[in-house]
């Protein structure tokens, strides 16, 4: 570990290269010298990680930065200690979440020049999650935390844990030009079996979360490709590529019964969609409480409004546009019309390509409290295997659909 100082003008910027040799740490561990340069450097610094391979076995937190830039220049590689992240990563205060790494603070610039890796080795996650959901203690692979007027660029992300990223109580964060690839090895497909190998890898949810614009991002995951979660208002999602996984989700919201919840102004346009479930979708647990989060609750209320979907081009995607509030687990079913989170003013529409199936979309909302203001327009799909036009609307408890007519009920499913 090298250390300078980079002198402009009156201000004296510390500077801390890490430079690790192997041979220069028995145990292999490179995190005790990364926690060294975010504390010597955690004001008015400069971080820079050379073009080397860092390997991460202990959870971080470098939070509190102020006016501090960071360059990944390499790869940070997380260990495979499954019993360790288990019992150590640390909560984001979400659905019993946690992370292996919480950065944050002030006027962040991290940068990976579009080559800086993070390399959580997920696939012995999911070999080992087996398609479980929501299995606690399994690790985001960062979490953007209590930050404030911050910009994260050009970082790649391989092989998540789980969630590939969070941003959670922070406010004005742009995080651009973002490639996300959590695709399972043909021997980690084989051993999972069935279902999807690379459950909960989402490319990234925000939580408690206020102006955030996510732009330019590559995202290939087994679960949610982008997700806005409780309490996240006015987020700008413009130009990314998603690959397989669900597209934009707006929840799951609902989960914590009687508490108040919201998603508000959220637009996505010019998006490119690949072999996705949807294109963009809203989803809320009902209103009966069963279990207890993670993987359990509802009974929440609130809403989701003003959301924007617009400008997407779709290549086999199975259900564009599509609402649920079915959401229950602990295997129980029903409860379909029981939910009061109020779905309110969706935009969705000037969207070509094609489809799996003859349905634009499947609205499914609660019958005690009925979606409103729901927009659909400018849909110009054909189905894939044959090129004829996608014209179906599945509809429940609708009120007064803007720019199309529905066609038949909406299943009570899930999503």
């Amino acid at each position: 570990m090298a250390f300078g100082h980079l002198e402009t003008g009156a201000e004296v910027h510390h500077t801390i290269t890490v430079e690790v040799a192997i041979l220069e740490k028995a145990s292999g561990d490179d995190t005790p010298a990364i926690l060294s340069a975010f504390t010597d450097c955690k004001e008015n610094g400069h971080i820079i990680f050379s073009n080397t391979t860092y390997h991460v076995g202990q959870v971080m937190n470098t939070t509190g930065l102020k006016d501090t830039d960071i360059e990944l220049k390499g790869t940070m590689v997380w260990s495979t200690d499954i019993p360790y992240w288990l019992n150590h990563s640390l909560p984001i205060g979400f659905q019993n979440q946690s992370s292996a790494w919480h950065l944050g603070g002030e006027n962040i610039h991290f940068f990976g020049h579009g080559y800086g890796t993070l390399d959580g080795q997920g696939d012995v996650w999911y070999v080992y999650n087996n398609g479980t959901s929501n299995l606690h203690g399994r690790p985001h692979a960062i979490t953007i935390w209590g930050t404030t007027n911050s910009l994260i660029s050009g970082i790649r992300f391989i092989k998540s844990q789980m969630w590939t990223s969070t941003i959670v109580r922070s406010e004005n964060v742009e995080m651009s030009d973002i490639y996300v690839n959590n695709s399972c090895s043909a021997e980690t497909i084989q051993a999972v079996g069935t279902g999807r190998c690379n459950v909960n890898t989402d490319g990234i949810d925000t939580i408690y979360a206020n102006n955030v614009t996510l732009v330019r991002w590559t995202v290939e995951s087994g679960d949610d490709s982008i997700s806005m979660k409780q309490n996240s208002t006015n987020i700008y999602m413009a130009n990314n590529t998603f690959h397989k996984g669900l597209g934009y989700a707006m929840g799951s919201i609902g989960q914590y019964p009687a508490e108040f919840e919201i998603i508000e102004n959220i637009t996505a346009v010019d998006t490119v969609f690949y072999n996705t479930g949807y294109a963009g979708r809203v989803k809320s647990w009902t209103g009966i409480t069963t279990g207890y989060p993670p993987n359990g609750g509802g009974g929440g209320i609130g809403y989701a409004r003003n959301i924007s979907f617009t400008n997407f081009t779709l290549h086999s995607v199975d259900m564009p546009w599509y609402i649920t509030q079915c959401t229950s687990y602990n295997g129980v079913q029903g409860g379909c019309d029981t939910s009061k989170f109020k779905i309110d003013n969706m935009h969705w529409g000037n969207t070509r390509g094609t489809t799996d199936r003859n349905y634009v979309a499947s609205l499914q909302c609660s019958g005690a409290a009925p979606c409103t203001g729901i927009n659909i327009f400018d849909n110009d799909l054909t189905v894939e295997t044959n090129g004829t036009k996608t014209l179906g609307y599945l509809c429940s408890n609708v009120e007064a659909p803007q720019g199309f007519n529905c066609t038949g009920q909406a299943p009570n499913t899930s999503g």
